[in-house]
């Protein structure tokens, strides 16, 4: 049975459900926010301009009230000469005001303003006649009436301002109920919205749930079967990618478990052969009832990421162990498979345990027989450290020595006594068992592959230290 990529990327993942969950709610939330941001600054780009140009009338009404007819009196009284007045400058700046008060005005603005500006045009040829008749030495009557019809067009002008200040006032009002139509608006659809994204939360978290637990629990009843004896247990491959691959290959196993333990060896090297190959592709029943019984636990507390990371090892560690039944894979995946087997166990012992690896990357793309630090590591965990008071530590190494590679597995646990060190070397160097069936078979597969080892040392209450040794062979070397 083999994983078709198509099958997988049709199917539905934990990743994609989650990212679509999320992506939509904050999608749903940003959006109205966003809509409601701009149309609020540009009610507040309005309401601002409005403000300015009230300003700019109060500036240009008191320029065309107080000022300018101060300065013209100054003149008319004789108390300064035409020529030194700065009649001229309030009438630019009157005129400036009042077309910067233009741009963007509504149409009865308009019509204030543009009236301002022809009184302040009756202004300034007012001012041109108060210019020559103050140089012909004009009489001081026909300045002064002069002065009083200015006086007069000046206060049109405020008049006209003042108006244009109303009329912006009103706008300012208009304004503002706008603004308050648009915020009850966007509350209302904020509120639905927010609805909207409660009900899909909860429609995400029951497809997640429904779509992660039944998967498992026919997993696990395939689990206790296999453990039962029942080969021919298989279980249906479910809509999630992450549970389909774990799927496919626990079927996988139960199919070349029940092929192996089938077969026929004519010849006693063969027959011992067939024998490893399949108690390397013999993954324990009780693990995988564990291992699923933990992910079944966290998917209930609703760690999903976790459910996702121990799937993933859990699927790594199957595939490496079947490995389509070669008895020889690269350095690279015999320490993927223990750092996967590790992880799965850090999350039962996590209070109990450490670990760490440290292989050597030149050996990572040569071959070694697989399957030969696992076991190490599983009885470094069971008759080390899980005895011990306080947090143990399993220490993973590799080197590269004179052709040939050797491993080792320490741990800090609970050792051996010199007596019991002695009675185990002696049992496994005659083949004897040896109270863990995973040293007895790593030490009849290094005599068989010309490896070396296994080499033990321990002490009581310090820990315990296992070494074999490989032949470096290059990365396209099959075997026998």
């Amino acid at each position: 049975m083999r994983v078709k990529k198509e099958k997988r990327d049709s199917g539905h993942s934990i990743r994609g459900i989650l990212k679509y969950s999320y992506t939509t709610i904050i999608a749903s939330l940003t959006v109205p926010l966003a809509v409601l941001l701009l149309f609020v600054l540009a009610f507040v780009h309005q309401y601002g301009a409005v403000i300015e140009n009230i300003a700019r009338a109060a500036e240009a009404q008191t320029v065309a009230q107080q000022e300018l007819p101060d300065e013209i009196w100054q003149i008319v009284s004789g108390r300064q000469k035409f020529e030194q007045g700065r009649q001229g400058a309030q009438i630019q700046q009157l005129r400036g005001l009042l077309q910067i008060m233009e741009r963007g005005a509504s149409d009865k603005q308009r019509q204030y303003l543009n009236a301002a500006g022809r009184a302040a045009d009756t202004i300034e040829h007012y001012l041109e006649v108060l210019g020559a008749q103050t140089a012909q030495g004009g009489a001081v009557s026909r300045n002064e009436n002069l002065y009083h019809e200015i006086v007069s067009v000046t206060g049109l002008t405020a008049d006209m301002l003042s108006r244009y200040t109303t009329e912006a006032i009103d706008e300012m009002a208009r304004l503002n109920g706008r603004i308050r139509s648009v915020a009850l608006a966007m509350a209302a659809l904020v509120i639905l919205l927010l609805g909207l994204v409660a009900r899909a939360a909860v429609r995400s978290y029951q497809q997640v749930d429904r779509s992660i637990r039944a998967p498992i629990l026919q997993m696990e009843k395939m689990a206790a079967r296999i453990a039962q004896g029942d080969l021919n247990a298989r279980a249906p491959a479910p809509e999630i990618a992450e549970l389909y691959r774990l799927a496919v290959d626990l079927n996988r196993m139960a199919e070349q478990l029940d092929r192996l333990i089938g077969e026929q060896v004519e010849h006693e090297k063969n027959m011992k052969k067939a024998e490893l190959r399949a108690l390397q592709a013999q993954i324990t029943p009780h693990f995988v009832y564990n291992t699923l019984e933990t992910i079944v636990w966290l998917a209930e507390e609703e760690r999903n990421r976790e459910v996702v990371e121990m799937t993933m090892a859990f699927t790594d560690f199957l595939r490496i162990s079947l490995s389509g039944g070669q008895d020889f894979i690269s350095v690279a995946k015999e320490e993927q498979h223990v750092r996967s087997y590790l992880m799965i166990q850090s999350v039962r012992y996590g209070s109990v345990m450490r670990y760490e690896i440290d292989i050597d990357p030149a050996l990572q793309s040569c071959r070694m027989l697989k399957l030969m630090l696992q076991p190490l590591v599983e009885n470094a965990i069971y008759h080390g450290v899980k005895n011990k008071r306080g947090r143990g530590l399993i220490r993973i190494t590799g080197r590269r020595e004179n052709g040939w590679m050797r491993f080792a597995v320490e741990d800090n646990g609970i050792g051996m006594t010199e007596e019991a060190l002695f009675a185990l070397r002696g049992r496994l160097q005659r083949g004897e068992e040896s109270g863990s069936y995973g040293l007895r078979n790593i030490t009849e597969r290094l005599r068989l592959y010309g490896g070396k080892g296994l080499f033990i040392d321990s002490e009581q209450l310090r820990g315990t230290r296992v070494e074999f040794l490989l032949p470096t062979v290059p990365e396209n070397w099959e075997g026998d």
